[in-house]
């Protein structure tokens, strides 16, 4: 992407005018890859350049940010596997097909985010970041309290270790759980330590991201808050 003036990247991206952008550089209240800017002219490049007004991240509105209802039997996945259905299959990600965070298998459905900001996506997959994922969980019989209580404190399982989580029950055989890690069907093995099967599993908020009304297969624009809460992480 051409590079552009500091003072326009703020006035295209902020409700500041040109001339109030030029004050915030003035006033040292602006930032340019951590460094403290106090020239307009100095240049950015939206796509590689992180700019910060007053340390909060300004996001360039050239750049989408997407929640998807994935539904079930649906690959996480652009490439097909047989006659499985993929996200080739949606014609807003066939297009463009920008990157995602949050991958679910195969029978699993609910929030996936997808963004072309590698940066907003990465602090997605960042286990250090710790980002919350909540899911509704069905279950075939009901976890006893001593399973949920070994399920909270963290479990080994099949050789794979499983961090400290928070459940809380529903109703009878519906359970929401969020976790600080993404593993590989985490949910569905934790529910199997327990003796259990899981018949239904949505994801339904990422972060400060929840799926609202949407409905399987569809998408909706991620609201500027719930952008700048995951790029100030």
């Amino acid at each position: 992407m051409t590079k552009i003036r500091l003072n326009k990247f703020l006035a295209s991206n902020t409700s500041l005018s040109r001339r109030k952008a030029d004050e915030a550089i003035f006033s040292h209240r602006v930032q340019l890859n951590g460094a403290t800017i106090s020239s307009p002219a100095t240049y950015v490049d939206s796509e590689t350049d992180e700019v910060k007004l007053d340390n909060h991240v300004i996001i360039d509105k050239t750049k989408e940010y997407l929640a998807f209802y994935k539904p079930k039997t649906v690959l996480t996945s652009y490439d097909r596997d047989g006659e499985k259905r993929c996200l080739n299959d949606f014609d807003e990600l066939k297009r463009k097909k920008p990157a995602y965070s949050g991958r679910l298998d195969y029978n699993s459905e609910g929030l996936i985010l997808f963004s072309n900001d590698g940066d907003f996506i990465q602090k997605l997959q960042k286990p250090k970041n710790k980002i919350p994922k909540e899911y509704l969980v069905y279950t075939d019989d009901n976890l006893s309290e001593t399973d949920i209580k070994l399920l909270e404190k963290g479990i080994t399982f099949n050789e794979v270790n499983y961090l400290p989580c928070k459940i809380s029950k529903l109703a009878d055989r519906k359970y929401r759980i969020v976790l600080y890690e993404g593993k590989n069907r985490q949910i569905r093995n934790m529910i199997d330590y327990c003796g259990k099967k899981t018949r239904r599993l949505i994801r339904i908020k990422i972060g400060s991201v929840e799926l609202k009304n949407l409905n399987p297969g569809e998408f909706r624009q991620l609201t500027e808050n719930e952008i700048m809460e995951i790029a100030n992480v």
